[in-house]
């Protein structure tokens, strides 16, 4: 069974596009055919008159009651605007902005405004008058657009992947509740190092052939340099330390290796294994827990020196250029 994250697209317009709302979702259905294998996001559309529950609350409007229920637990609005701005509420000049604006001081998602590219019909020429000023006090705030289905998709394909690579660095900088974790290794630098940095370099030193082979030590060299504790054994591990070593000119030679590398390391009990559940049979993740982390890091600080020697070990060859050692002569042009 596949792990599938939810991501909620509130659709937000005045009464008077309600068609494009419709459209609007249809295109958030099609997304989900065609993206959902592959990143495994599914997108939710959020409405107020399919998702809103009836309830009444004294002092409370129906825009606020909407607001609490669904726009604040979204994760991206999308508002379109075609040639009316909508009713007033709430001290708002429509309830289309006031959902803006309460889901961009609560939710802190991602927003999206489209403007329709029509033709105004003379009768709402005066109401459109309301809209372009709405648009142009938009211009110093951030993003709208241009309405249509192709601008809708890139809109949320840019702003899905977005969100999944924010979730990814929330996941790999959070330190974690340890007591909360399934672990099946023990820490070995915690039996190994008790008391100060002076133990701690005495007893385990990173630079031992003996202790530490090559491609383990280029991983806990990665690990200070990108600042990174958590390893997921998911792709994203994998890209990131091929652009580190992309950063650094460096060799394809740790993201060839870096899953064997986790494995080797929590073998040794330098990273602890976590588990989404107690049934799994591999781990989702490696970590080096906050303590010991920080002790790499001090050690690593104060040994930058020999960090560069052995970075310079992995230094990719450069490339000569074929046509340096060339007369003008001898060139076809």
């Amino acid at each position: 069974m596949k792990t599938i994250n939810l991501i909620k697209v509130f659709i937000a317009s005045p009464g008077d596009i309600a068609a494009k709302r419709n459209e609007v979702e249809e295109t958030i259905y099609r997304w989900n055919i065609e993206n959902t294998d592959n990143t495994k996001v599914i997108l939710m559309p959020i409405r107020w008159e399919t998702n809103a529950i009836p309830t009444y609350i004294n002092n409370s409007s129906g825009q606020s009651v909407i607001n609490k229920q669904i726009v604040e637990n979204s994760d991206i609005l999308l508002a379109i605007f075609g040639h009316k701005l909508g009713s007033p509420v709430d001290n708002y000049r429509s309830g289309t902005i006031a959902e803006i604006d309460h889901f961009y001081k609560n939710s802190k998602g991602e927003v999206g405004v489209f403007f329709l590219d029509e033709p105004v019909p003379q009768v709402l020429a005066e109401e459109y008058i309301e809209v372009k000023k709405y648009r142009d006090s938009l211009e110093d705030k951030g993003f709208y657009g241009t309405y249509s289905k192709d601008n809708i998709r890139r809109f949320l394909t840019k702003k899905v992947n977005y969100l999944i690579e924010k979730a990814q660095n929330n996941l790999e900088s959070k330190r974690f509740d340890l007591d909360s974790i399934s672990y099946k290794t023990p820490s070995v630098i915690n039996k190994k190092v008790t008391g100060t940095d002076k133990d701690f370099d005495d007893n385990l030193d990173i630079f031992d052939p003996i202790e530490f082979d090559n491609d383990e030590r280029l991983l806990l060299i990665y690990a200070f340099m990108d600042e990174n504790s958590i390893f997921s054994t998911d792709n994203s591990t994998y890209r990131k330390v091929v652009q580190w070593e992309s950063d650094n000119n460096l060799r394809s030679y740790l993201s060839g290796r870096v899953f064997d590398v986790l494995e080797k390391l929590s073998k040794s009990g330098i990273l602890k294994e976590e588990y989404d559940s107690s049934f799994d049979e591999y781990p989702s993740r490696y970590i080096l827990i906050s303590e010991d982390y920080k002790k790499f890091k001090r050690y690593f600080l104060k040994n930058e020196k020999r960090i560069s020697v052995i970075m310079e070990k992995y230094k990719a060859p450069i490339q000569a250029d074929p046509f340096s050692n060339l007369d003008e002569s001898d060139l076809p042009f």
